[in-house]
């Protein structure tokens, strides 16, 4: 674990330190995720592209015996539904 300090701006900006940029591969215009949980701790992640969602994605659900195509169909039911159509 890495644990360093940094000081916020008067524009609100925070320099993330060079250690853990480096450890998490940041360099400039890396797009960068924050997330505060319930008891108000902040986790800094790197953002994964779309495509690498997408293939995460896969690789998780061909770990299961998933009916793409069921899935689908029961996608289109859903946004329907939420859309108030009838499907």
């Amino acid at each position: 674990m890495i644990a360093k300090e940094a000081r916020v701006t008067s524009k609100g900006q925070v320099t993330i330190p060079k250690e853990i940029r480096e450890r998490l591969e940041l360099d400039a215009g890396t797009e960068v995720e924050f997330v505060l949980d319930d008891e108000g701790q902040i986790t800094v992640h790197r953002k994964r592209s779309t495509m690498a969602e997408l293939q995460a994605l896969r690789d998780r659900l061909a770990d299961h015996d998933v009916d793409l195509d069921e899935m689908r169909a029961a996608s289109k039911r859903a946004w329907a539904d939420q859309a108030g159509f009838e499907s």
